[in-house]
């Protein structure tokens, strides 16, 4: 009883803001202790420069000495708390991967017993047309959810690796976004609603694999965040010597202290009372994959409950000059 008493009240102290007063109390000592030293043996370095004359200990000598020890453990400090930004930021990666894992292992059980339920349904009761066909949409979309995970595993694997390169050549990305996009136009959850304005005939460096895993992920994220009907507006246009592609949705919004983080691995927006799947890889592969394209990407939010918008600039190819 006593230990699991001693243990909750060390866990208690033991957090980031007594870690930083422990240290600076330390430090104060440390230099509190130097200069109590210094001043009292300041008198036989006196009496060491006057024994040895200036050659050995030149004037001010003391006084260097005094300097040169506060400027080590000045130097300590910034030391010490280097270490500590460095370790709290693998403690919160190393959070933040277990709740990865276990958010992994919810997302793939889940769909994985939906369709063994549906399948066992189907065997023991022999289910009549039109329920057989809800079991099937149900089952694809189940193996279409398994798909999308295991795809955004693979490709933060393979784009975490060093020295990769995507082999990227020029494509008409308004026709990839068009010929992606406009199958899945009308078929989003919960009757939902994809609206898209491209313009024609853009036309980038890129790798087609790499683009089609970014639009499903931005789409995916925005039917994920919407509480109703989703209702996503995709816009392709040229804007000076880049194409820009805006995903934007009404669903709940950011602050500006979540904005800033939407784009970590793992990182996952959501209040205290919800539960929304996911696996925290999403934008973090969209803003790999933009990097590779020489691109940038941002979040916009007007706040809580105002929807979310996500900017993507790609550089346009160079057009060829035939001689």
């Amino acid at each position: 009883m006593v230990k699991s008493a001693m243990k909750s009240l060390f866990r208690s102290l033991y957090t980031p803001l007594m870690m930083i007063i422990a240290i600076q109390i330390l430090w104060v000592g440390l230099v509190a202790s130097w200069i109590i030293w210094f001043v009292r043996n300041q008198r036989r370095l006196g009496k060491l420069a006057q024994k040895y004359g200036p050659v050995v200990l030149p004037s001010g000598a003391d006084w260097f000495i005094l300097v040169e020890g506060l400027f080590l453990l000045a130097l300590l400090l910034v030391s010490v708390y280097a270490i500590h930004h460095l370790w709290r930021r693998q403690v919160a990666l190393n959070q933040a991967q277990k709740n990865f894992v276990a958010q992994v292992t919810h997302e793939l059980k889940s769909p994985l017993a939906s369709l063994r339920l549906h399948l066992e349904t189907i065997r023991l009761r022999r289910p009549p047309a039109e329920k057989l066909d809800i079991f099937i949409d149900t089952m694809l979309g189940d193996t279409e959810r398994l798909g999308g995970l295991i795809d955004n595993l693979l490709a933060t694997n393979r784009l975490e690796q060093r020295g990769t390169r995507l082999h990227l050549v020029p494509i008409d990305l308004s026709a990839l976004v068009s010929g992606y996009l406009r199958p899945r136009q009308y078929s989003l959850p919960r009757a939902g609603i994809m609206i898209l304005d491209l313009e024609e005939g853009l036309r980038i460096l890129g790798e087609t694999e790499a683009l089609e895993t970014t639009l499903r992920n931005l789409v995916e994220n925005a039917v994920l965040y919407s509480d109703d009907a989703p209702k996503i507006t995709v816009r392709l246009k040229q804007d000076g010597h880049f194409a820009h592609l805006v995903v934007a949705d009404c669903g709940r919004g950011l602050d500006r202290k979540e904005i800033s983080k939407v784009f970590d691995m793992f990182y996952r927006a959501r209040r205290k009372d919800e539960n929304i799947r996911g696996s925290g890889l999403g934008l973090f592969i969209v803003q790999t994959v933009v990097r590779h394209h020489q691109g940038k990407v941002w979040m916009e939010s007007a706040g809580i409950g105002q929807g979310c918008a996500v900017h993507i600039l790609l550089p346009l190819a160079v057009p060829e000059i035939n001689p």
